[in-house]
């Protein structure tokens, strides 16, 4: 079954590392009771001045339904032990009854919520929140526009920054990465055509990764959001 787990608010400004970061790295230690699909990255209300850019992660994990209580409790223990003193974290957990929190995601994108406002929506969820909790919004709300799955940014998606940054279509679209041209004509990415992807960050876009291409050469593409170096991954 699919799971859904939003992280927020593990770090602070002076933090060696991010949720991101910490969400991706979490995905991979639970190889031995889920397979980690990917982590995906929600930019919420900017006006929030606790954050630096507001953004919040997602996991995304396939796992056997009587496995949930112990990863949930992994990734719970995972994020308190890592998380910044000065930080408030939020863990939430969802299957496929997230439906509610998409309308939650989509309010959190615009306008600053209190974590008082979080009760109601999760009263009956595996949640988890340490300090003013207040990491419980973005949590929820990474939840929710995964669940819509038309905004977001893959990290960590299928392996993606550990292979080679040159691929071959077959081989990105083996991987679960759909290939979009951009350009105005009718061509598409033949199979064997090149990919320079630059270890990006596929969209979310119709609940799957997404990379928009241009043609630069003759069976060669580009990824529109390709970057020259490996990306770091960005602090909240």
């Amino acid at each position: 079954m699919r799971v859904l787990i939003g992280i927020d608010d593990t770090d602070d400004a002076i933090s060696d590392s991010s949720t991101s970061l910490l969400a991706c790295e979490l995905g991979a230690s639970l190889a031995d009771a889920a397979q980690f699909i990917g982590c995906v990255e929600h930019r919420l209300h900017g006006g929030v001045s606790a954050t630096t850019n507001n953004q919040a992660s997602c996991l995304v994990l396939d796992c056997e339904r009587d496995a949930l209580d112990r990863l949930f409790e992994r990734v719970v223990a995972g994020v308190e032990a890592r998380a910044a003193p000065s930080s408030a974290p939020g863990v939430v957990l969802a299957c496929d009854d997230a439906g509610d929190l998409i309308g939650f995601g989509r309010e959190a994108s615009r306008r600053e919520i209190g974590a008082d406002e979080t009760a109601a929506i999760l009263a009956h969820r595996r949640i988890a929140g340490f300090g003013s909790r207040r990491g419980l919004v973005g949590a929820a709300a990474a939840v929710g526009l995964t669940t819509r799955g038309w905004s977001g940014r893959w990290v960590g998606f299928a392996g993606l920054r550990e292979a080679a940054c040159v691929m071959q279509v077959r081989e990105l679209s083996a991987l679960g990465v759909a290939l979009v041209s951009l350009e105005t004509d009718a061509e598409a990415p033949g199979p064997n055509d090149r990919v320079m992807h630059g270890w990006s960050e596929p969209l979310l876009v119709g609940r799957r990764a997404v990379l928009p291409l241009r043609r630069v050469g003759v069976g060669l593409w580009a990824a529109v959001s390709a970057n020259k170096d490996r990306p770091e991954l960005h602090r909240d």
